[in-house]
């Protein structure tokens, strides 16, 4: 940031916008598939909103412009106010699966762009197209992740915490030793130039663009 400002500058103006859609988009199916399936925690709490102030974690909206992701509040649920037994996992899945179908949307234009022979990763409207959704894939990978507090564990712990206790008890009270781990192995891959998330993300980003409508060669 400090050795090279203008860069600095350049790729927040594309990063912003990019994980703002992102962010938002993922904590609104969060709160929305938890009203439809009884709880009205995310209603009270003024989450049944696209306005960017009722989502956005000062903190994480500060490491957006720093390292370059961030994170938004949490939405609020209570699980007991649910219809069905399958419910919070459903909850925890709404995020995540919204990122990809938001990747989805993304990719039609960029497919559209690369056969007509118009895309130009240079241009700016392509590059936060491209940045975008990119981005979103990433940020369902990264959420279905079964670490604390990411939506990956919150779905298997829905699922399996009934049948399975012990060993969610003990995540339970080891949480933040395991977040802090991966935090610092994200951290240092990152540092290293190596992210053990690309593995995941690459070839799902190839599979979107492989779908149909406008399908690109895999």
């Amino acid at each position: 940031m400090f050795s090279d400002p203008v860069t600095f500058v350049v790729n927040a103006l594309y990063l912003i916008p990019a994980l703002l859609i992102g962010l938002i988009g993922h904590e609104f199916a969060h709160a929305v598939v938890a009203v439809a399936r009884g709880d009205q925690t995310p209603r009270l709490d003024g989450r049944l909103s696209l306005n960017p102030s009722h989502h956005l974690d000062p903190l994480g909206t500060i490491a957006i412009l720093l390292v370059g992701f961030g994170w938004a509040k949490p939405v609020r649920i209570n699980p007991f106010r649910m219809r069905g037994r399958y419910d919070a996992a459903l909850v925890a899945l709404a995020g995540p699966l919204t990122n990809l179908l938001i990747a989805f949307v993304l990719a039609i234009p960029i497919k559209l762009g690369v056969l007509a022979g118009a895309f130009d990763p240079s241009s700016p409207p392509w590059r936060l197209l491209q940045v975008a959704f990119i981005l979103n894939v990433v940020l369902a990978v990264f959420n279905l992740l079964p670490i604390p507090p990411l939506d990956g564990f919150s779905f298997l712990s829905s699922l399996f915490r009934r049948r399975f206790p012990t060993p969610f008890i003990w995540i339970d009270r080891n949480a933040q030793a395991i977040l802090l781990v991966f935090v610092l192995v994200l951290f240092v891959g990152g540092f290293l130039g190596f992210s053990f998330l690309q593995f995941i993300y690459r070839p799902i980003l190839r599979f979107i663009l492989a779908l149909p409508p406008f399908p690109l060669g895999g």
